[in-house]
């Protein structure tokens, strides 16, 4: 009902103005046509006064004409006469009330009228000139108070205020109910049908009787809700027919995972399948010379065995990693523990492994096992990837993350583990994949696919990321960035 309401006061507001303007200019035309009648009247009486005494001068003198204008002056009980001399000294008996050049006009008109405010009464003087013997200036003058015309106009105007009041009232109970019956509940139906409508309710169409805007709006509403009501079905219906084409799609991607899957650890497993049951079948044919060559075949059946179970391992964790233990680390300790551990490794393959880190310690909070372990798959994919006489190079150093940096990093300080090799690289159309399970560039029976699948997932548990960098021809470089703590920091040895 509020806009009911404001429509009520907007009209209440109007009607006012209106009535109020109406009333203002009847009771300024009524004082106008008042004042009007006054001069009229007192002009008629002064005329055919003039008449009387000017003829009642002349025949019988200037007393009797004295007394004439007395007995008419007693006779009217609102207008006062008197004769007056227009050359007569101010304040005298005989002296006009008007100031003198307000008469001035009497020498080119008939009668003047002037209003005056006589010691707070207002009065109304009339001037009518008359001609006596021996060519004094003389005029009768006639005023009358003006007190029975302030009286009318305040019976004016609150006769006038109290019908203009009731019109108003009556205008706008008027308006109040034609509001509420035309505007008012039509607009709660058209409200409550939106309500309904966002609710997701489309049931029930909207009627009113009336014929106007508001019932081309409920029409309009009705027909939107039909297309909506439609439009939902439609949609509820593709959505059922998405999600069951998503669930296909979801078990055709878990078949082709599966395959995946199968497919590298029937490759990885079957060499040293192959090589166990080679050599288990000569343990069973006797084709042994002699214990030791024995030893040597159950040795090298244990070493493929021990290899197996490696992949098996990788896999596992790969599929079931379970949440870092974390405390504090010093990276350029690990960094250190790395390169000692693979140095063999790089020698046996010609590669020359180097560890270079800043002067200053630097603390990261990690589990002990799991970055070691992600460190030491990508030391070992460059070793690999690096041809013989060629250089791997492990850095550690601290950087900063800006506030806003992309793929929503956390700022703050780091330590960064930067692992570069000499190697052919990695073309740029494969470099998105290289974190996917059973992906690698090596040859057959050199890696898993699994190294750098496993990293990724330690370093995005412990909230870092691994930066990749690589030029078909100029090498590779891997990047660990660690979260680092600050208050742990401190001097450490320099080791190059």
């Amino acid at each position: 009902m509020k806009l009911v309401r404001r429509l009520t006061i907007y009209l209440l507001v109007a009607f006012g103005l209106v009535f109020a303007l109406d009333a203002w200019l009847s009771v300024r035309e009524h004082l106008h046509l008042f004042d009007d009648d006054l001069r009229r009247d007192e002009r008629l009486l002064g005329r055919a006064l003039r008449h009387a005494v000017e003829e009642d001068w002349r025949a019988r003198g200037e007393a009797h004409a004295l007394e004439l204008v007395r007995r008419a002056n007693d006779r009217e009980s609102q207008v006062r006469i008197r004769l007056v001399f227009l050359d007569a000294a101010p304040d005298t008996a005989d002296a006009p009330d008007a100031p003198r050049q307000a008469l001035e006009a009497l020498r080119r008109e008939r009668a003047v009228s002037q209003f005056r405010d006589d010691e707070g009464e207002a009065r109304l003087y009339t001037y009518v000139p008359i001609e006596i013997p021996g060519g004094r200036a003389a005029a009768l003058e006639l005023s009358e108070s003006l007190a029975h015309e302030r009286e009318y106009l305040d019976a004016r105007i609150r006769r006038s205020l109290s019908t203009e009041a009731l019109l108003v009232l009556a205008s706008g109970l008027v308006a109040w109910i034609v509001g509420v019956r035309v505007v008012g509940r039509p607009i709660r139906a058209l409200v409550e049908k939106a309500r309904r409508i966002g609710a997701g309710d489309f049931s029930g169409p909207l009627a009113l009787r009336q014929r106007d805007e508001l019932s081309q709006l409920a029409s309009e509403m009705n027909a939107m809700a039909e297309h909506l009501d439609s439009n939902v079905r439609t949609m509820a219906a593709e959505s059922a027919a998405r999600i069951a084409a998503l669930e296909q799609l979801q078990h055709a991607d878990r078949l082709t995972t599966v395959g995946k899957l199968a497919s590298g650890l029937a490759h990885e497993l079957g060499t040293p399948l192959n090589v166990v049951s080679g050599r288990a079948r000569m343990i069973l044919s006797g084709e042994m010379a002699g214990p030791e060559e024995t030893a040597k075949v159950a040795g090298i059946i244990v070493d493929q065995t021990e290899r197996m179970t490696r992949i098996v391992r990788q896999l596992l964790d790969f599929a079931r990693r379970r949440s870092p233990e974390k405390r504090p680390l010093d990276a350029v300790q690990l960094a250190r523990q790395t390169a000692a551990l693979l140095e063999p490794l790089a020698a046996r393959r010609g590669v020359e492994l180097r560890c270079a880190e800043d002067t200053a310690a630097l603390t990261v909070s990690a589990d002990p096992s799991q970055i070691p372990q992600a460190l030491t798959n990508l030391v070992v994919n460059a070793i690999q990837a690096t041809p013989r006489g060629g250089h791997v190079r492990i850095g550690v150093h601290a950087q900063d993350v800006a506030p806003g940096a992309p793929d929503g990093r956390r700022p703050g300080p780091h330590a960064v583990f930067e692992v570069e090799d000499d190697g052919e690289g990695i073309p740029g159309d494969r470099l998105g994949a290289i974190f996917d399970p059973f992906f690698t560039t090596k040859p057959v029976g050199e890696g898993t696919g699994l190294g750098l699948s496993v990293a990724h997932g330690i370093v995005k548990e412990h909230g870092g990321w691994i930066e990749v960098r690589s030029e078909p021809g100029r090498g590779s470089s891997f990047r660990i960035w660690l979260p680092r703590e600050v208050a742990g920091d401190g001097p450490g040895p320099d080791r190059r």
